[in-house]
């Protein structure tokens, strides 16, 4: 590597345009290197900061060096200025948050509410988890999962989270995090009848240096009902798990659902959820309207707030900005929210729903949401590798001699030919396939352990003549007798441990790899893909809702129960693809 000095000129540069002596060249490549003076490496853990400038032009070199240089020394000021926070105020930050909580706690308790016993067990295993995962999350150093609770224990403490630089900021994070593995092992025992859970971590034992005690929110003997509530962030996660536990919600949803609440409280504040008002809702609309789509995703914004996730994407240039969340986005944070201050109206916690009424601009209809599959495109996907040859099991989408009928291969025919979702065919046993009257079908049932969208999904689906044509019964009775897996390859994953979960990201990567991908164009289109190509054929809309496992509104769906075995396979047929699928037929 090259160090240049700021007198070398380049050709058809003139001496002011010289690279500066802190920047390195490589090859075509510019690198920014400057030394960390010498009473700062210990705070700053660096002994050198070093950043690539790219293949650029040696003007270009010399702009982006004098940044950096102008920042690192902002950050050299503001270290000799901030010294990172003293160990007695990282112990009374985990010290307030771990007695605040507890006490919040305890006023819940106090208010009377009765728990079943499945109830109590159910928040003593959800504590439990809580405190098996922090675990995990402290020992990989992935500590902003718990972004809003450091904010509030810095705020409890005194602490000004703007103010404080990304390793301070880490010390909150750290510190939230040792203690909320003890809280979460403290409110365990609660719930298990042991309210004399003592405290492992240090931080939580030892004293403070100075005289000032550690204050928690105090519960005076006789507070008003509002006053004595519980915050947001300690009954969100129990109204979560409630959810979970009565299996309203699946994983995802409460995945999901937790994301927004944690949203809230860093927009809104926490607060007893009583205390909240509509004004509260107006905020959290008009703040998460203005935040970028990548403001939970981008390393840049991992640290910051909303408001400051808001003014850095203000400032990005144009070509450089992401868009902001759609409507739909924010109509689900609104729904998810709704969804519990409903639960609380009926629990007497709140006396009116603050996230009703609010309108938002129109979104996409359902079945605009996806594409159909052209013939064009159906044939590019059908006449690639996967079904045209490959080259082996682990490069499908390189051309080849090798046909390997696998879940790869099956998959996308059966959807295409029965309108079946994903994770109905990843799920499918070898006892689902059936045959009566001559009709092969597939048998769609909730038997453990197989899982269905509702009570709809219950069907039959007769088998196409091409799957039959091609060789599937054929590969069926290759898998063995009794109740095995069709795809014994595919492995549970995801937030709900779907089967189809690592083949969408698969299938996701081979359209790419084929050039046949683009924006509304999934796998779940194919079974758009199908339910068109019925309707085209004039196939009543109540069959096809019969065979794809939809609800039908109308009174002639209240008595109409069921379509018979004959007509679905009649409808299944008229599934007739502008494509040909002739050398795939008879297992070839």
């Amino acid at each position: 590597m090259k160090r240049f000095a700021t007198n070398r000129r380049y050709k058809g540069e003139r001496s002011s345009l010289a690279v500066p002596s802190n920047v390195v060249r490589r090859g075509r490549m510019f690198h920014f290197r400057r030394v960390v003076p010498a009473d700062l490496r210990d705070r700053l853990k660096r002994r050198e900061f070093v950043r690539t400038l790219g293949a650029c032009s040696p003007r270009t070199a010399r702009l982006r060096a004098d940044e950096l240089y102008r920042l690192t020394e902002k950050l050299f000021e503001r270290a000799r200025a901030n010294p990172m926070l003293t160990d007695d105020e990282i112990t009374r930050l985990a010290q307030q948050f771990y007695n605040h909580i507890l006490a919040r706690e305890h006023a819940g308790r106090a208010s009377g509410t009765y728990l079943t016993e499945d109830g109590r067990a159910a928040r003593a295993k959800f504590w439990a988890d809580v405190a098996e995962q922090t675990r995990k999350t402290l020992g990989g150093n992935t500590l902003d999962t718990g972004l809003w609770a450091s904010h509030a224990a810095a705020q409890m403490a005194g602490l000004s989270w703007p103010s404080l630089d990304e390793e301070e900021r880490h010390q909150c994070k750290e510190a939230v995090h040792r203690a909320g593995i003890d809280l979460a092992e403290a409110l365990k025992a609660r719930y298990e009848g042991d309210f004399d859970y003592e405290p492992k971590s240090k931080l939580l034992r030892q004293t403070l240096a100075e005289a000032r005690p550690v204050t928690s929110a105090p519960v005076p003997a006789r507070q008003s009902d509002v006053q004595s509530e519980p915050l947001f962030s300690t009954v969100y996660p129990i109204y979560i798990e409630g959810q979970l536990r009565r299996k309203e919600w699946k994983q995802q949803t409460g995945n999901q659902a937790d994301a927004t609440y944690r949203l809230f409280i860093q927009i809104c504040g926490d607060k007893p959820v009583s205390r909240y008002t509509r004004a509260d809702a107006g905020q959290f609309r008009a703040t998460a309207e203005r935040l970028p789509s990548d403001y939970g995703k981008a390393s840049s914004y991992k640290t910051f707030t909303p408001d400051e996730i808001i003014r850095a994407h203000e400032k990005l240039p144009d070509s450089q900005k992401q868009p902001l969340l759609t409507q739909k986005t924010i109509k689900r944070h609104f729904s998810a929210l709704s969804a519990m201050w409903s639960e609380a109206i009926a629990t007497g916690k709140a006396t009116e729903n603050i996230f009703s009424g609010f309108k938002f601009a129109s979104v996409k209809r359902a079945v605009d949401e996806r594409d159909q599959w052209t013939d064009k495109e159906l044939t590019v996907l059908f006449g690639s590798p996967v079904w045209s040859g490959c080259l082996s099991t682990g490069r499908r989408s390189q051309a080849g001699a090798q046909i390997i009928r696998d879940e790869k291969f099956w998959i996308p025919l059966i959807t295409l030919f029965s309108g079946m979702r994903l994770e109905e065919i990843c799920q499918l046993r070898t006892d689902d396939i059936r045959e009566e009257n001559g009709i092969s079908f597939f048998d769609i049932n909730d038997r453990p352990p197989r899982q269905l969208k509702d009570r709809n999904a219950i069907r039959r689906v007769p088998i196409h003549s091409d799957l039959i044509r091609m060789g599937f019964l054929t590969y069926i009775k290759t898998l063995g007798k009794g109740s095995q897996p069709v795809f014994p390859a595919l492995k549970p994953g995801g937030a709900d441990d779907k089967l189809g979960h690592g083949f969408t990201k698969w299938f996701t990567h081979y359209r790419k790899a084929i050039g046949v991908y683009r924006k509304n164009l999934d796998f779940h289109s194919l079974r758009h893909t199908a339910t068109t190509l019925m309707h085209q054929a004039n196939v009543p809309t109540l069959v096809i809702d019969h065979l794809t496992g939809h609800s039908t509104p109308g009174e002639t769906a209240r008595y109409t129960k069921n379509s018979s075995l004959q007509q679905l396979a009649t409808a299944i047929e008229a599934i007739k693809p502008g494509l040909s699928l002739e050398h795939l037929h008879s297992g070839r």
